[in-house]
């Protein structure tokens, strides 16, 4: 049951994301950290933070379909514990068992660190803490860790996920 819960969970951990530092050769910019975001990307730190307040708003409702439009379509997930999730259709078909088993979000939120703009992409490095339970487990267990994601920027300026990585500050099994 631990498997399954850590799979379910790796599918939201996505909301919260994740950064590394990029140096675009063209233009030699240094990078900084520790919640600060060079002015000239404060409206990509606005959307970002957007973008995750609406998805943790779906996310709590159990609005999962909503949640789809936020991905690219190659998006991968890469959680702890379990392989990698390849595609906004995989995504959609872990949603649906989500259901099947009644996967509840008590809280889910997440503390972006950093941020940093390169070329089309966007990176977030955070924090995330969520508590849910299920039909299994009616009593809701919490986890905590941290995140990177990746955003694509597109055509239109909009942002969408492109790949989110996650890993728990602890072992669940132990």
């Amino acid at each position: 049951m631990r498997n399954t819960v850590l799979t379910i969970l790796t599918l939201f951990a996505f909301l919260f994301l994740f950064v590394i530092s990029c140096e675009n050769t063209n233009n030699k910019t240094e990078t900084t950290s520790n919640t600060r975001v060079p002015d000239k990307n404060q409206d990509i730190k606005k959307k970002v933070q957007q973008i995750n307040s609406d998805v943790e708003k779906l996310v709590l409702a159990g609005n999962y379909n909503d949640l789809l439009p936020y991905y690219t379509d190659d998006v991968i997930i890469s959680p702890d514990f379990h392989s990698s999730i390849k595609g906004k259709e995989a995504i959609r078909v872990a949603y649906e068992k989500n259901k099947k088993i009644g996967l509840k979000h008590h809280s889910f939120s997440g503390i972006p660190e950093d941020i940093w703009e390169c070329e089309k992409f966007v990176y977030e490095r955070g924090k995330f803490g969520m508590s849910l339970s299920s039909k299994d487990h009616p009593k809701p267990l919490a986890y905590y860790g941290s995140y990177f994601t990746i955003w694509q920027k597109e055509k239109d300026e909009t942002l969408k996920i492109k790949y989110v990585i996650w890993n728990l500050d602890f072992n669940p099994c132990d």
